[in-house]
């Protein structure tokens, strides 16, 4: 009999999701693409909760020549199982994974990554029965140099060393201890030795092949002339799906583990909420985050129903540091890029491979962080350069997350989140949108005291979109395209919730005090008008025709007062 197979939420051991029934997306045909490659030492980047540590794993259980006996146990029905490759089961696999240091000081992320190194060695040790005396005081590099010293005469091979998570402590420092970064990972600093002790390795021939995985390459400039070897694959058209799944792949998952349930309504809300990520501008298929859609998947095989929240509290917390990021070096210039990306523009740029905070840190270099750490995307090519943009509707979320927080600290407003829930739940359920204006009114009216903004229609968009998106009642949209025009905001129920609830648009029209004193009731009526005929005209259109409980409303708002509402059922 069949046994059912787990999901494989939060599983990064190839050995256990293979021999304890989880599914596995067959992601071996690339061992054979990077073999015959015959780059040696490469490096490959991916955002958090992409499928790295699996990967690495993946290729631990491949090579290493301690595991031949095993190996039709675990790639059996595999691509890699039917073709193998010269080089799989020959060599000792050295890990070393760079994740969860204390990266409060400089003194506890010395002891932290010097830790890391002595566990690889042990664990390497223990795992082909070694009796290595080795040098396990000073830095690491003098401890991993003496390492390598003596094992080159333990064993009759060659060295494959795989890092995962790199940059783990270094995106840490970024956010939080920008000096302990730089003295860290500069040209003096331990960690830029140990890499260099790894070149003399494999100088030296002990050590032959090299995987890294990590997040951004923010410190690859550092490493650039002490390690000078490895290769950066991170944007190679042909490993674009290496990691994260595919629609297709998710499709087969999504078959595999629902069966009855019906899975053809639950692909498009997984598309919306996870997929979107293009790493190559040459490459053609998008890629959702794999760790997020067995989340979701996992989440509604418990209750058959989506989760609560779009993204775990586990990788929520990945992607905390969004606030700290935006101070970093330039804030002024980041809060203006941000604005951009809440009224959902793409960001036009060159995709940096590698920067340094010693030099200066451009707006490309910026924008090519966000790309790496999976908060943009490329959305197309322009020439040489690439348009960015907001990948899905989970990420956009938490960019309104961060600006509530912006909103609440910078600009010092004092929100009541139970009277602005209040107020949505008000649309939700009786269609009335009076008290929303009501909040969004009080805020402008809090936001007008600072002389430093300078209101228009856009603000007040984006603060009612912000207010909308936190509630999580509704899907939204904002300044999107329909066949009749561009739509302000629109709220939409979640096609898999069952609650009988009213949807709507709002289309904002804005009038400068100044105009209004000059042409009063005129200029108000005009704007009106103006919005009327685009609800009218959204009327045909294909997306609110079938809709039952749908609002349509114009405000028009002078200065920080709503001061026209008009509602076309």
């Amino acid at each position: 009999m069949k046994r059912e197979k787990k999901i494989p939420y939060g599983v990064s051991n190839f050995v256990k999701v293979r021999l304890q029934d989880y599914i596995y997306v067959d992601k071996t045909k690339y061992i054979e693409i990077l073999e015959k490659y015959g780059e040696n030492y490469i490096f490959f980047l991916r955002p958090r909760r992409f499928g790295k540590s699996l990967f690495i794993s993946t290729l631990d259980s491949y090579y290493d020549i301690k595991a031949k006996d095993d190996f039709d146990k675990l790639f059996e029905g595999l691509y890699i199982g039917e073709n193998p490759t010269p080089l799989a089961n020959s060599f000792y696999i050295m890990n070393f994974n760079f994740s969860g240091m204390d990266t409060s000081s400089k003194e506890s992320l010395l002891n932290g990554f010097k830790l890391k190194i002595i566990n690889g060695i042990k664990n390497f040790c223990h795992r082909y029965n070694l009796d290595i005396n080795y040098y396990d005081e000073g830095m690491p590099a003098e401890i991993f140099s003496d390492f390598l010293v003596e094992i080159e005469y333990k064993i009759n091979g060659k060295i494959y060393l795989l890092i995962d998570e790199y940059d783990h402590f270094a995106n840490e420092l970024l956010s939080f201890q920008t000096e302990v970064f730089e003295e860290t990972i500069s040209k003096t600093g331990f960690v830029r030795k140990w890499y260099e002790v790894i070149k003399i390795g494999t100088q030296n021939g002990i050590i032959d092949r090299m995987f890294v995985t990590g997040v951004s390459p923010v410190t690859l400039d550092s490493l650039t002339s002490g390690f000078n070897i490895a290769k950066n694959k991170t944007r190679d058209r042909n490993l674009n799906e290496m990691m994260g799944f595919t629609e297709e792949e998710v499709e087969n998952i999504c078959l595999e583990v629902l069966k009855s349930l019906d899975h053809k309504k639950i692909i498009p809300e997984l598309k919306k909420y996870y997929n979107g990520y293009l790493f190559s501008e040459y490459a053609q298929k998008r890629i959702f985050n794999s760790d997020m859609v067995l989340y979701y998947l996992s989440e509604y095989l418990i209750n058959n129903l989506p989760p609560a929240d779009l993204i775990d509290t586990n990788i929520a917390s990945d992607y905390a540091k969004m606030q700290k990021l935006f101070s970093l070096k330039n804030q002024e210039r980041n809060y203006q890029i941000l604005e951009k990306i809440l009224m959902g523009q793409s960001q036009t740029t060159t995709i940096t491979r590698e920067y340094s905070l010693a030099k200066e840190f451009t707006e490309e270099d910026f924008l090519s962080l966000l790309f790496y750490l999976g908060f943009l995307t490329i959305e197309d090519k322009v020439l040489r350069r690439v348009r960015l943009k907001v990948p899905n509707y989970a990420i956009k979320e938490l960019y309104f997350d961060f600006f509530i927080k912006v909103l609440k600290e910078r600009f010092e407003l004092n929100l009541d989140t139970s009277e602005i829930q209040d107020s949505i739940e008000a649309i939700a359920f009786t269609g009335n949108i009076d008290k929303f204006i009501n909040v969004i009114e009080k805020t402008l009216k809090q936001l007008s005291f600072r002389d430093f903004i300078e209101f228009d229609e856009k603000y007040i968009k984006i603060i009612m979109y912000t207010y909308l998106i936190m509630s999580k009642a509704y899907y939204i949209k904002s300044e999107y395209e329909v066949k009749e025009g561009y739509v302000d905001i629109g709220f939409f129920q979640h096609p898999d919730r069952d609650e009988n609830i009213y949807e709507g648009l709002i289309e904002v029209k804005y009038i400068k005090k100044a105009d209004y004193k000059k042409k009063g009731q005129t200029i108000v009526a005009e704007k009106l008008e103006m919005g009327k005929d685009q609800l009218l005209s959204y009327q045909n259109s294909e997306e609110f025709k079938k809709r039952n409980k749908f609002l349509k409303w114009v405000l028009v708002f002078v200065g920080d007062e709503c001061v026209e509402k008009y509602k076309l059922d």
